[in-house]
């Protein structure tokens, strides 16, 4: 799986910068109204998709369920692929808050900073907490069903995860603690070509219950981890 990890870099950083900026910047009446109008569509879509499934979610009843009409709808998502884009995207941001944290400070051992580093990950799988992950939705819903929807999102995640990852094993590979000529761009992608596979065959049936998954991929990461040392 080849993934720009600059063109990901550079989209955190830009990401960072937005978020910064605009806690900053006062906002109107008019603007705090289109915010509280714009979350409660996400709340509304997110409530309904984890219920009732993205085939039978319809932009009417997500206008109904936010109390908005259905051209508020159209008019701050464009479509139903949008919207759910952009609950996607904002869940993942929130997944990415806690993977910048471990790479900031990652474990000592390097086996177990890469699965910090996806922990995250797994955990919005395992959880079923407040209704659900969204991402784990989009796994389980749309994998067979949408497959474009799928790779377009499921690319974005694992590229943005691929970077993290990534910046881990530079760490480490700068503390000596890896080989020098590894090539820490392709080990990244590796680990997560590792995740992206074992989370089809989960999405198959071909491995029972996400606990299954989250063990085997531990161990697998484990195994590469032994010929990238020193």
């Amino acid at each position: 799986m080849n993934v720009d990890l600059r063109f990901f870099r550079t989209v955190n950083t830009i990401l960072k910068k937005t978020l910064k900026q605009t806690k900053n910047k006062p906002t109107s009446l008019r603007e705090r109204n289109k915010a509280k109008k714009y979350i409660a569509i996400l709340d509304a879509a997110r409530e309904l998709l984890l219920v009732d499934g993205y085939d039978k979610t319809t932009m009417e009843a997500i206008a109904e369920c936010a109390e908005v009409g259905v051209a508020t709808v159209y008019k701050y998502f464009g479509n139903k692929e949008g919207l759910v884009g952009e609950l996607t995207r904002k869940e993942l941001e929130a997944l990415l808050e806690e993977v910048d944290k471990i790479v900031a400070d990652p474990p000592l051992d390097v086996g177990d900073a890469v699965i910090a580093t996806l922990t995250p990950l797994f955990d919005s799988q395992l959880s079923r907490a407040g209704g659900g992950s969204l991402i784990r939705y989009l796994m389980d819903d749309m994998w067979h069903k949408h497959e474009d929807a799928r790779r377009k999102y499921s690319r974005e995640i694992i590229g943005r995860y691929e970077a993290s990852i990534e910046a881990v094993l530079s760490r480490f590979q700068t503390r000596t603690l890896l080989k020098a000529d590894l090539d820490t761009i392709t080990a990244a992608s590796i680990v997560n070509t590792v995740v992206d596979y074992n989370f089809i065959c989960f999405a198959r049936g071909e491995i029972p219950t996400i606990e299954d998954l989250v063990e085997l991929t531990q161990k697998q990461i484990r195994m590469l981890v032994v010929h990238w040392r020193v």
